[in-house]
């Protein structure tokens, strides 16, 4: 058996590798795997469905908690998302840089699109923030998501 770790699933493996080192993260073949597998993913994935496409792209079973572990890593380092669906289930995606910072989500495929900019909507964000503010609370970041059905499940 080969002291170093098998090479990562998908041909992206520098640039999984270098965005894991450059966000402060160490460089393991679960971190690059579960990386990638978000990469490439056409929608959020579940924690289920991540062991799931790790187990197919590997040939192996990943243990849950290290997926657990690697997936709260990567959120916390800004290189994806958490969200949590209507039905309370947490999915996970590479985050979406948007020029707005705002969202769209489908309900049905949990398939997350960044919204259109919209000269109006900062200062919506804003009177928001200043109404907060008069309540005692102060927000670090704001984002918009709004919740609907796509295109593709509507049909």
């Amino acid at each position: 058996m080969s002291p170093h770790p098998k090479p990562p699933i998908a041909a992206t493996a520098p640039d999984s590798e270098t965005l894991l080192r450059s966000s402060g993260l160490r460089v393991t073949r679960a971190a690059q795997t579960v990386l990638e597998l978000l990469e490439h993913a056409s929608q959020p994935l579940t924690h289920d469905d991540v062991v799931a496409a790790y187990t197919a792209a590997a040939g192996e079973a990943p243990d849950r908690v290290t997926v657990y572990r690697v997936l709260d890593r990567l959120v916390d380092a800004g290189l994806c998302d958490r969200r949590v669906g209507a039905d309370r289930v947490n999915r996970f995606s590479r985050h979406v840089e948007t020029a707005s910072g705002n969202t769209f989500e489908c309900d049905q495929c949990h398939k997350v699109l960044a919204l259109p900019s919209d000269p109006e909507l900062p200062k919506v964000m804003s009177r928001l923030g200043r109404e907060l503010r008069k309540q005692g609370i102060d927000t670090r970041h704001t984002a918009l998501t709004l919740h609907g059905t796509c295109g593709e499940c509507r049909g």
